[in-house]
């Protein structure tokens, strides 16, 4: 079972604000926030697993829940997520007019890739996770660095901000959106963790929006042997 946190929103908030590489730590903080890891209406979670070894390496994070179409037809999907820590960056500068990913970025792609590949085609993958058919195998997404560690390089604030409003729109409308691989920094998680003096539900950043979840009460947590 996973470790119970007091105060999951300023534990994971010191996490991302230190030095040193805290990825192992801030996944724990995820339990939190699993409505945003799935895509759709959910029922139910039905199942996590953490590390899962495969062949081609051990995949971060994986979760399936029991989701709901427009009319009513229910099924299980699971979907693949690699993590980076907070403290890594996602684009670095290439020239002054141009950002390109950090190696992070290019390795958990790489890393996502060949998960789902290996996983989407496994019979005992399926199962464990309750997924009928291998079209329910889905990219989840990556999880990597901050708001503050968007990008590595010197530019004047404005020029930079409208650098990684660019780099992020290539990346979605080219290969990301096309796959419905879905990236967010730490932060994004953070404020979902955020107290909220309001008991309506908050309202999630456009790119991010999905349909409304329900937070289910049960989920089964797994791990690798």
């Amino acid at each position: 079972m996973p470790e119970i946190h007091t105060n999951p929103y300023l534990e994971l908030k010191g996490l991302i604000a230190v030095a040193e590489n805290k990825e192992h730590e801030c996944r724990e903080y995820l339990q939190y926030a699993k409505e945003v890891l799935v895509r759709g209406t959910v029922s139910g979670f039905v199942y996590v697993e953490i590390e899962r070894r495969a062949t081609v390496g051990d995949s971060d994070y994986i979760i399936s829940g029991r989701i709901v179409d427009e009319i009513g037809n229910e099924c299980v999907k699971a979907y693949i997520w690699e993590l980076k820590a907070p403290q890594c960056h996602i684009f670095e500068k290439d020239t002054e007019n141009r950002l390109r990913p950090s190696k992070d970025l290019i390795q958990a792609e790489n890393q996502l890739l060949n998960y789902y590949h290996e996983n989407k085609g496994s019979e005992l993958f399926r199962n464990n996770f309750g997924v009928t058919h291998s079209e329910y195998v889905c990219f989840g997404g990556i999880i990597i660095g901050s708001h503050a560690r968007r990008v590595r390089g010197d530019y004047e604030e404005a020029k930079k901000e409208k650098l990684i409003e660019t780099a992020f729109m290539i990346r979605k409308n080219y290969i990301y959106d096309r796959l419905n691989i879905r990236i967010m920094h730490w932060d994004y998680i953070l404020d979902l963790l955020k107290p909220r003096t309001s008991p309506q539900r908050q309202t999630l950043p456009e790119e991010e929006i999905g349909d409304k979840l329900i937070d289910p009460n049960n989920i089964e947590i797994g791990s690798s042997p």
